[in-house]
């Protein structure tokens, strides 16, 4: 049986590419051409160039949606690729300065990491038990704590509000959140009715390493005071390991 998310035409797909191409192309002229007899004045007319990958993404997940009628992980994988392509290309166009903007490389990616926080609906994986897909919710909450990262940098950037006035160690939350979601997992797991197995112990573990960093990095502490307190909580994990039954 075809697969029908590669069922589309593809010499479609490479027509829709050509015609992004040729139409780049005709705006990166007539903008050199509009330079060289004006005043206008267009210093970063080559970022054009960065739309026709993104655009062509773009254009191919649209291709597949159209040809199963949902969003599935090639949507959003196309998505994905244009989103931060189109974020750069915008900055450059629009001749932001990079020293106050680019917690906008940040924000981004965090975004990204969110929308692939969750299995799709209607998707196979999203049958499987929540043990054999933890890797979903441990993406979604990292991209919200790099979300929140971008997000504090750039109104510091902007003059908006510095977060270090109120936390001078501010930027370790980003760290805790996904500790955080880690938490919520361990429940989730436990309420699936599959008891303290391993996925709920690697999940603890995993948590207990974001959480301690965060902590740690939240209140100064010293450093020196991580690995022995790795140790510790990996220690009672494997007891909790033994016992689980």
């Amino acid at each position: 049986m075809t697969n029908p998310i590669f069922s589309f035409d593809a010499g479609n797909r490479r027509r829709r590419n050509r015609v992004f191409f040729g139409l780049i192309l005709i705006l990166a002229g007539f903008l050199l051409l509009l330079q060289r007899f004006t005043n206008f004045e267009f210093r970063n007319w080559w970022a054009l160039f960065l739309l026709i990958p993104a655009f062509g993404a773009l254009s191919t997940g649209w291709l597949v949606y159209q040809n199963t009628g949902r969003i599935n992980e090639s949507v959003r994988g196309s998505l994905n690729g244009s989103l931060l392509l189109l974020t750069i290309a915008a900055m450059f166009l629009a001749n932001l300065d990079w020293a106050i903007w680019w917690p906008l490389v940040v924000i981004v990616p965090g975004i990204i990491l969110l929308l692939n926080g969750f299995s799709l609906p209607g998707s196979f994986e999203r049958e499987r038990p929540l043990a054999l897909r933890l890797h979903r919710p441990w993406i979604g909450w990292s991209g919200l704590g790099v979300l929140f990262l971008g997000v504090g940098f750039l109104i510091n950037q902007l003059g908006i509000f510095n977060p270090a006035a109120i936390l001078p160690h501010w930027w370790a939350i980003a760290i805790l959140i996904p500790a955080f979601g880690g938490i919520v997992t361990a429940f989730r797991l436990l309420a699936s009715g599959n008891g303290f197995q391993w996925a709920a112990i690697s999940n603890l573990l995993t948590t207990s390493i974001f959480g301690i960093v965060g902590v740690i990095a939240l209140t100064g502490l010293d450093w020196n005071l991580l690995f022995p307190i790795f140790i510790i909580a990996t220690g009672i994990l494997l007891l909790l390991g033994v016992f689980r039954r």
